[in-house]
């Protein structure tokens, strides 16, 4: 890593870490994840192996591995693991950072960004976001892909924690605020890629590794959240 991987002049600090009430040093490790991610408009950094992350924190492995731990239960950070590598996602928004496209669509997927106000407002609805909170995203403009991906967040088990799930959508989106990476994925799902997914849950294949995927890595990966997040949906929609 002979190139540094920190910005040229400087860079953003949210006031929200800057001046919490944290040990000053946990608000150090944090802004140099922060500088780690301004080539990806600080959505989420390159991937580095631990030693490396550690290295250009400037923190022994101990110390790194406990300041992680504290930056997400701070809710500033989502560390997603890569084969041997780690992703560092920060949670805070960064003002006058345009949410970015973390996979370039393919041509049999629909570009973000493209959306109607009808599609928009039937994704907002979905979430259950109505009223004036619904107006104003419309005028925003908001991704339908984006809200729909927050949707799906939210259905994940870790987030049992939400008594408003749809406040929780509205607020990630005013700020502009990027989803998970995976969740993005799921929110892009073609038609036909989502009834491949249904008819190997159908076949219960979730046990044996997905094997009528086999040769869609992509899929393949996301089978497994996608299972946990089509079943929460359904047994939802079974017992109203």
């Amino acid at each position: 890593m002979s190139e540094s991987p920190y910005p040229p002049d400087y860079i953003k600090l949210p006031p929200a870490i800057a001046c919490a009430a944290v040990d000053d040093a946990l608000i150090v490790t944090m802004a140099r994840i922060l500088g780690l991610c301004w080539g990806q408009k600080y959505r989420r950094s390159p991937a580095y192996t631990p030693d490396e992350l550690a290295e250009l924190l400037g923190r022994p492995r101990t110390t790194f591995y406990r300041h992680l731990d504290k930056l997400q239960g701070l809710r500033w950070l989502r560390v997603d693991h890569h084969e041997r590598c780690l992703v560092l996602q920060p949670l805070v928004g960064i003002a006058d950072s345009p949410p970015l496209a973390l996979s370039p669509p393919g041509s049999n997927r629909p570009e973000r960004g493209t959306g109607d106000n009808r599609e928009l407002r039937e994704a907002l609805q979905e979430a259950g976001i109505i009223g004036r909170p619904l107006r104003e995203l419309l005028r925003q403009k908001v991704e339908p892909t984006v809200v729909r991906a927050w949707y799906l967040w939210t259905w994940a088990p870790e987030q049992e924690w939400l008594d408003n799930p749809a406040g929780y959508i509205v607020n990630r989106l005013r700020e502009g605020d990027e989803p998970p990476a995976e969740f993005l994925e799921l929110a892009q799902l073609t038609p036909d890629e989502t009834a491949a997914l249904k008819r190997a849950w159908a076949r219960s294949e979730e046990m044996q590794g997905w094997p009528s995927l086999d040769g869609n890595d992509r899929l393949q990966a996301l089978a497994p959240l996608w299972a946990t997040i089509y079943d929460a949906l359904r047994s939802v929609t079974a017992n109203p």
